[in-house]
């Protein structure tokens, strides 16, 4: 057996290896084999090339045939690698090199001599920035690429943060103390001129790369983002020092988005009552009355309504709310004259003897009692509530803790009932739609990424403006279909096409009708019942 050590380029027929099975030689940067005798494996062959790191069999096909056929004439198998090879990224933003000698030969060569031939190799490739020498003594080992140099990367801008104003949820909370029971919320969101309603950090300007040629890399400055803001109502002040957009609100008023646009709408504050004082209110805007609203006095707003005093309203004549929802703290005892009528939702800790029409769900904390109401679902929060007397319609559900009384006073409650097939095509067609808009928001947002917020050329400018324009309208109707969907979720846990829920008791005299079904009471019923329409009649579980 004969081995030879490869140093350099060699152009004559020079002996690599040879047994009594295989004679391996170089020529020409080339590596030729001759089968001298048959049965020489190829994991044999392997084994020896090991000891020949720059040996690469790149004619593998060729090889194979040659010791399979016995093939005695020269076949060209492979090639011969440099000693010492170098990669670059793609990026151009690292180096790496690679020895290739055997561990012992790597161990026995002359290191500073090797980084040298990696330095010159890296100058031949145009490598002039980012070369650790100390890095690569410490990183150089055969057979294993490691890093010579590393550029600097881009770094993008940071993109513009909005933080706005929170609507606070709309939800009441039920509470006891002592004897007396509460029912709280917070209906409008009022700000004094000056409050907070905003702000946008604004975008930072990104920070130059350089590969490892000496290339400057140009970085992407962070996206602007549009503060979307009423500027009637709103005023915007740039903060030099902490490189932010602030909003305020230019006067008092209540917080309402339109559009995803912010603003300060007509708000009246009553710091008493709706009295001979004030006259009947009628106001475009929101309206909050501390206290109560006098017997035989109107309140009317195109917004919502809160009227907050502790023992609520009694005879009034109307209060409505033209495109909004209402809330009455300490609760209504109507005189049989009271009138309640709103487009969004109603609030109030009690009623009685007052009419309610509402679009919405009627939320009552504890009783109503001879009551004529009209909803899309009217729903008694408290495990006590009461529906007492009266009408109570809705579309949907009503749900209330007991139903009619001991004394048999007759209570009628009608649901008209829904269309569960038609409720569920139009709930499946929202949630088709809903996945639509937002494949359709993140192309649009892809799109608005390629342009760098201030610094769009002004031919591009109306362009963008056009897919912005597209992006916020898509992202209102995402909204508007994410909620119309939850209230779809909420109508579809009913039971049939439209429930009657009582969490404890149901009296007699009361009177349940359901589409064209009809059903009264005879006999008290002391435990939870749920009465819903199947199959066209009246069912109880």
């Amino acid at each position: 057996m004969e081995k030879l050590v490869l140093e350099g380029p060699i152009m004559v027929e020079t002996t690599i290896y040879s047994n009594d099975f295989v004679h391996l030689f170089l020529e020409d940067e080339e590596i030729w084999l001759k089968v001298l005798k048959m049965n020489y494996s190829i994991q044999a062959l392997n084994e020896v090339l090991k000891e020949f790191p720059r040996i690469s069999m790149v004619h593998f096909v060729a090889l194979k045939t040659a010791l399979a056929n016995g093939i005695s004439s020269p076949v060209k198998v492979g090639i011969l690698k440099p000693k010492i090879e170098l990669y670059i990224s793609s990026d151009k933003l690292v180096a790496q090199a690679l020895i290739n000698l055997t561990k012992k030969e790597f161990d026995e060569s002359d290191k500073k001599s090797l980084i040298a031939e990696i330095i010159d190799l890296a100058v031949e490739e145009g490598i002039s920035y980012g070369v650790d020498i100390k890095g690569i003594m410490q990183a150089m080992k055969p057979l294993e690429k490691f890093e010579i140099a590393k550029g600097d990367p881009p770094i993008a801008g940071k993109d513009a943060i909005i933080t706005m104003y929170e609507i606070k949820k709309v939800e009441p909370s039920l509470y006891q103390d002592g004897k007396v029971n509460h029912y709280e919320m917070n209906l409008i969101n009022k700000v004094d001129k000056g409050a907070w309603l905003g702000e946008r950090i604004e975008p930072t300007s990104g920070i130059m790369g350089r590969n490892i040629l000496g290339e400057d890399i140009a970085a992407p400055n962070g996206r602007q983002e549009k503060l979307k803001y009423d500027a009637a109502s709103v005023t915007a002040f740039y903060d030099s020092g902490k490189n932010k957009t602030l909003l305020y609100a230019s006067r008092n008023g209540a917080i309402v988005f339109d559009r995803e646009i912010i603003g300060v709408c007509n708000f009246i504050e009553i710091s008493g009552d709706v009295s001979f004082h004030t006259g009947n209110v009628d106001f475009d805007g929101f309206v909050d009355v501390k206290k109560s609203v006098d017997d035989n006095f109107s309140v009317r707003a195109s917004y919502d309504i809160q009227v907050l005093g502790d023992m609520g309203i009694g005879g009034v004549d109307t209060i409505q709310s033209r495109d909004g929802s209402i809330y009455i703290r300490g609760g209504i005892a109507g005189k049989n004259k009271a009138k309640i009528l709103c487009q969004g939702d109603f609030y109030t800790k009690f009623a009685s003897d007052c009419t309610i029409e509402c679009e919405g769900t009627v939320n009552i904390g504890y009783y109503a009692m001879n009551c004529t109401i009209s909803a899309k679902e009217v729903v008694l929060a408290s495990s006590t509530s009461k529906i007492i007397g009266g009408v109570t319609k809705a579309v949907v559900r009503v749900e209330v803790g007991e139903l009619g009384s001991k004394a048999g006073i007759q209570t009628r409650v009608l649901v008209s009932g829904f269309d569960r097939e038609q409720f569920k095509k139009e709930y499946d067609e929202m949630g088709i739609s809903i996945e639509k808009i937002k494949e359709r928001l993140e192309n649009l947002k892809r799109n608005l990424s390629k342009y760098a917020g201030d610094s769009i050329r002004a031919e591009e400018r109306e362009k963008y403006e056009v897919i912005e324009e597209d992006y916020h309208e898509n992202k209102k109707n995402l909204e508007l279909l994410l909620k119309q969907k939850k209230k779809y979720t909420s109508y579809l846990r009913v039971k049939g096409e439209g429930e009657v829920k009582v969490n404890g008791a149901t009296y007699q005299n009361v009177i349940l009708k359901m589409r064209d079904e009809m059903l009264v009471t005879r006999d008290f019923t002391g435990m939870p019942t749920t009465y819903f329409l199947e199959n066209g009649e009246i069912q109880m579980k």
